[in-house]
């Protein structure tokens, strides 16, 4: 598959991945960047964590959803990101929604090939969506996850979860970290 040489927009961007056949792609400064295959230990992380922050947003009772693989947010014009879950507050989307403009949460499960991107320049950008209050990145390999919360000044900080719960206000959801786990 041949990747586009324009530099696209985010719009453009997303008209044209919803029409490849195959694979995943990221926008970055307006480069179409391809997403490597997963393992099947990552998928499964994947969707305990949309399972775990769909039962948190159910117990809270406030009204959102939440999107696992597949929704891509929209950090700027030209930057596009797919993280592996996500939660917004609101009433449900449009179906033929692609970009989500307004997540409170976004959730990614760390893998060997993207740690330092994870934990680098999809932090930074993250926060630049001003809805974004959390970020999580799970580590399953040694059963940790970073939180990142828009802290003083709008600028993220760290708690490193380890053991119990992730309280997550706003929107006002707890995590339990052995439903993330398995």
């Amino acid at each position: 598959m041949n990747l586009p040489l324009k530099h696209m927009t985010a719009e453009e961007f997303a008209a044209w991945a919803e029409r490849q056949p195959l694979g995943r792609f990221e926008l970055l400064d307006g480069v179409v960047v391809q997403m490597n295959s997963e393992q099947a230990s990552h998928a499964r992380a994947k969707f305990r964590v949309a399972k775990a922050l769909e039962a948190a947003l159910s117990e809270s009772g406030l009204s959102g959803e939440v999107f696992g693989d597949g929704m891509a947010v929209k950090i700027a014009d030209r930057t596009v990101h797919e993280p592996d879950s996500l939660l917004r507050l609101g009433l449900p989307l449009a179906d033929e929604t692609i970009l989500v403009l307004d997540p409170v949460i976004v959730v990614k499960v760390l893998s060997p090939s993207t740690g330092p991107v994870d934990t680098g320049t999809k932090l930074v950008n993250y926060f630049k969506v001003p809805s974004i209050a959390h970020y999580l990145v799970v580590n399953t390999k040694k059963h940790v996850v970073l939180h990142y919360f828009r802290g003083t000044g709008g600028q993220p900080e760290l708690k490193v979860i380890e053991a119990g719960s992730i309280v997550l206000n706003p929107p006002g959801v707890t995590l339990q970290l052995a439903d993330l786990f398995g």
